[in-house]
């Protein structure tokens, strides 16, 4: 079984978190992001995302992860949703 995270997608998690950023659509992305925001840091760690897809693999999180921080920003879950690697919420 192919893993939802195949490298085509992987490329349209960048261009949306691009697109994100220039649009300016942290704001609805971070709305986004404070549901799954289980200590309310504003950032989502693989532990907080792991409740809502609790298959999803440290490779897969590590891949949402634009810029390779370690926690997914508010653009980073807005892109990977819009993308639809991650549900919505």
């Amino acid at each position: 079984m192919r893993s939802q995270f195949d490298k085509p997608r992987l490329g349209a998690i960048t261009a949306a978190t691009a697109f994100a950023v220039l649009v300016g659509g942290a704001s609805l992305a971070m709305g986004q992001a404070e549901t799954i925001d289980a200590d309310g840091d504003g950032m989502v760690s693989f532990a907080e995302l792991l409740v809502l897809m609790p298959a999803l693999s440290e490779a897969e999180y590590q891949a949402l992860d634009a810029d390779a921080d370690g926690l997914l920003s508010g653009d980073e879950i807005g892109a990977a949703q819009e993308a639809g690697l991650i549900p919505a919420s």
